[in-house]
This record gives C-alpha cells, structure tokens and sequence, in this order.
C-alpha cells in the first residue's frame, strides 16, 4: 500500500482538501517539506511503515483543515491554523464517508478521530503539567498519539521518525 493508492479512493471532498494543501507552504523550521500536502505524504509514508491502521488514517486526516483555519502570524509571517485538529476530529466524527473509509482501510473510527484531535497536544507533553499529562495519558488510544507524534514530527529523519514511533506500539 502506498500514499497514492490510499487517496486514490478517499472521498471526493476529502480529496479536494488534500490536494488543496499543495499551495501552503508552512514554517520551514518546522516544515522543511514544501508544502502541507508534501507533510501529509509524508507522514503516511512513515505511518505505512508501521503497519498500523490508525495511524496510516491518522496521518491521511491530521492536517485535511490546515486551510480551513488558516491566518498569518503577525509575529512569524507565516501561516499557522489553530483548531485544525479538533477540526479534522470532528470531520471523523461526523463524516459518514470520512468513517466508511476509515473502517474500509481497517482502522478504528474512534482512535483515528483521537488521534487526530490530540495531535498537536502531544508535542507539548513534556511541557505539560504533571496533571495534565495524567489526563492526557488516560485516553485509551495514548500510546498511538505519542507515536504519531513522531511521525509527524518533521525535525526528524524518517527512520528515526519510525523508529521512535514503534516504541510505542
């Protein structure tokens, strides 16, 4: 299976997002990939490599609503959408087509949306409170957020990116 073969079949409005990603061109110190849709590629790539479904889901969605909430940093210059997360979370949860698919490609519906809404949390985990991360490491599918956190992670190489994943699973 491959990032191609995979988007081949995603619903056609889903696929619409995707390919909208190619024009956002992100921070490059933490984007150094050229654009979103290069990111998500990416990301499923390493995912694939996991040979898990809900993180091969996950990195298809995490990012879908990147444009959707899109504005310019006043600070930086540079694009940033918050709540493209819980944006993507709620598109799994409510999107009938966007389930289908997902159960389609063995995934679970449930973890996948997680996953997603809790993807950008995760990067700040070792800065959380100690209560925080308690509740952070109560949700059932916690070990699957913390590896996408590598995966998406783009200061890492691939095969430490997977690597580090992996530990996880």
């Amino acid at each position: 299976m491959t990032f191609k073969q995979i988007i081949q079949h995603l619903p056609q409005h889903i696929l619409d997002k995707l390919l909208s990603l190619k024009d956002l061109r992100e921070r490059p110190d933490f984007h150094p990939e050229p654009s979103a849709f290069d990111h998500v590629q990416i990301v499923t790539t390493r995912a694939i490599k996991t040979n898990d479904p809900d993180l091969i889901m996950a990195a298809i969605f995490h990012d879908i609503h990147k444009l959707d909430t899109m504005k310019i940093n006043p600070k930086t210059g540079w694009p940033t959408s918050p709540g493209h997360d819980i944006m993507a979370q709620d598109t799994i949860q409510n999107d009938l087509q966007v389930q289908d698919f997902i159960k389609q490609h063995g995934a679970d519906v449930d973890t996948v949306a997680t996953i997603c809404g809790q993807h950008m949390r995760i990067h700040q985990f070792d800065n959380m409170r100690p209560s925080k991360q308690q509740t952070m490491q109560s949700i059932p599918c916690f070990n699957k957020i913390k590896a996408f956190g590598h995966l998406d992670d783009m200061l890492q190489s691939d095969m430490g990116a997977i690597f580090n994943a992996q530990d996880f699973l």
